[in-house]
Parts: structure tokens; sequence; C-alpha cells
């Protein structure tokens, strides 16, 4: 349990977010990009990658009537993960408990261990919420994209990952609370920092699966922070280059393009107020035209699992670039 009073987020609502980076510093990265050669090891590890896996990851989370933080099945979902983790063969896979609000709730947290001391956390909420009324916890509240989509990738990821041999190590979170205002990830963050975890650099999946409302069914948004939405402005430029170097990943091992967009409204913000270099993946789905977002119609059959398991592949890439 945290020691301090902890800052307060707004329930996110990624529909008011920033959708560019400011143009000078979109300027600065387009200047900066520069081509990755083809690493055999990765592109071999990416081809274990399964649609097929990611797709009952989602259904697994999906059947669950509703997640949202405050109703019965909370708790239920946060052993499911932990099952499914540890019935992936890990050892170290625990609950990180906190109290919010009158409400006792669990954050999941697995760790693949590296052989140095340092780790790159990968992280996405469990939780779901519904537009037309913020406290409904027993309607049908599926989340599919939001977020069934980051938490799939993030499980693809730690199945595969069990039994490489890396040098940093990766720690999986998965958050409960997000959509009350990023409780699971305020309480820890403030517990890694109190705990002087070396955090190389955290990677958020929040929304990572659907593309019917977007321009394109091949662009996803990189997350970095430029300076707009942060409280701190030290970890700005470390957030940047390692967004470039997802964007030059993403461009040797995948089909997908990408844009940069700035980090807000999830849960790497009480990580990046606490001097962390943040990024994420997200697919740039909550506009206002659609409908599906908090809402009962959030379900599988509205996502692009091909994208989706792009996306994976991008996120996994850059974990074994900066874990190996």
């Amino acid at each position: 349990m945290c020691r301090f009073s902890l800052e307060k987020y707004d329930p996110p609502d990624k529909t008011k977010s920033p959708t560019s980076l400011r143009p000078e510093v979109s300027r600065e990265l387009d200047s900066r990009r520069a081509k990755i050669s083809t690493d055999p090891f990765i592109e071999n590890i990416l081809n274990l990658i399964s649609s097929t896996n990611i797709e009952k990851y989602v259904t697994t989370l999906s059947n669950f009537n509703n997640r949202h933080s405050k109703s019965e099945n909370i708790h239920k979902v946060a052993k499911r993960l932990k099952d499914e983790l540890t019935d992936l063969g890990y050892v170290d896979t625990s609950f990180h408990e906190y109290s919010q609000d009158g409400y006792n709730l669990k954050n999941v947290i697995c760790n693949k261990k590296g052989s140095a001391d340092d780790i790159i956390l990968l992280c996405g909420h469990y939780d779901t919420i519904l537009k037309q009324n913020l406290e409904d916890i027993v309607s049908r509240a599926p989340g599919a994209n939001d977020n069934a989509s980051g938490v799939a990738a993030l499980l693809e990821i730690a199945r595969i990952v069990s039994t490489l041999n890396i040098k940093r190590g990766i720690q999986f979170a998965f958050f409960s609370g997000e959509e009350q205002g990023l409780w699971g990830s305020t309480h820890y963050a403030q517990h890694v920092k109190e705990n002087n975890t070396n955090l190389h650099a955290v990677v958020n999946m929040d929304m990572c699966g659907e593309t019917g409302f977007l321009s394109s069914n091949k662009i996803a948004n990189i997350d970095v922070d430029d300076g707009q939405t942060g409280a701190v402005s030290s970890n700005n430029e470390a957030s940047m280059n390692l967004g470039l170097k997802m964007e030059s990943l993403a461009d040797t091992y995948t089909e997908i393009d990408t844009v940069f967009d700035p980090i807000d409204a999830s849960d790497y913000m009480p990580f990046e107020a606490r001097g962390y270099v943040c990024i994420g993946a997200y697919d740039g789905s909550a506009l206002p035209n659609n409908p599906h977002y908090h809402s009962d119609t959030d379900v599988l059959a509205n996502l692009n699992i091909n994208f989706l398991t792009e996306v994976t592949k991008m996120v996994l890439a850059f974990a074994l670039s900066e874990a190996k």
C-alpha cells in the first residue's frame, strides 16, 4: 500500500485527446527517421504469433458480461488472467492489491526475468465501462477493443517470451480501475517508484484492434510524449527516441504503417508523471463517430484481428529489440 496521497485523474475519454503532435516535434521526428535492418532472431520469434490465440484471448475476456471495476466480476477477471499466465509457465505472477474510494481491487503482475536488473513494463487495463452510465456494473459491457484487444496482445507476447533468454527483464501489468481515473496504474506507478524499480521504459497497449472507422485499416498510432499532456519534460526526448525505434521496427517487421500521437488518457500517465519513459500502441478509434467506444456494441465482430496481430508484432519486436 502506498504511503503517500496520490494524484487524481479524470475518467479517461480518448475522444478528447489530442490526435497529432506539436508541429515542431513532428518535423523533428520526420528528419530523424531511420531504417532498421532485419534481425533473423526477431523475425523468427515474430512468426510464432498466433492470430487464433489473440482472438481466443479477446473472446475469453469479452465473455464476461461486465468488467466494470466495481462489478462482482472484476476479481474473477483478475484471477482468470493470473491463471492464464500461470498456465503459460510463469511462476512469478502475483496480485498487486490496492484500495480506492472504498473498493479493494487488484492489478495482475507477471515477471519474465532477465540477466540485468532493469525491466521493460508492458501494460494494459482489463476493466470496462459504459458511457451512457459510468456506474452501470451489471449491463453487458464486453470491451472487446477497450481493452480486451490490448490484454490479448500482451498475453500472446507473454506466451512467446516465456521461454526466451533475455537481458532486460519484461514485466507484464494488467490494471483495473483505469476507466474510473487510472486507479490501478496510479497505485502501481507509486509502488514502482517507492521500491526504486529500474524501469527502462513503459509500453501501454490500450485499444489496438478496431479499424472500421478509420481512413485506413493499416495505420497504427504510436503514442509518444511530446510535452502536450505530460506532467514532466525530462522524459520527452527519450520517449520520442523509443517511438522512432518502434516506428522503424513496424516498418521492418509488419504490414502496418504508423503515425505518432501524444500520450494521453491511459495508464502510462501516472508513470510519465514520475519521470519514467513512456510510449504506447493505439488504433486511433476513439472517435466521435465510433458508436462502439465505451458501448455494449464493443464486440469481437468489430475487430480487425489481422491488424491486431500486426500491432502485436510491432510491440513484441520492440520488446525483443530492447530486451535482447
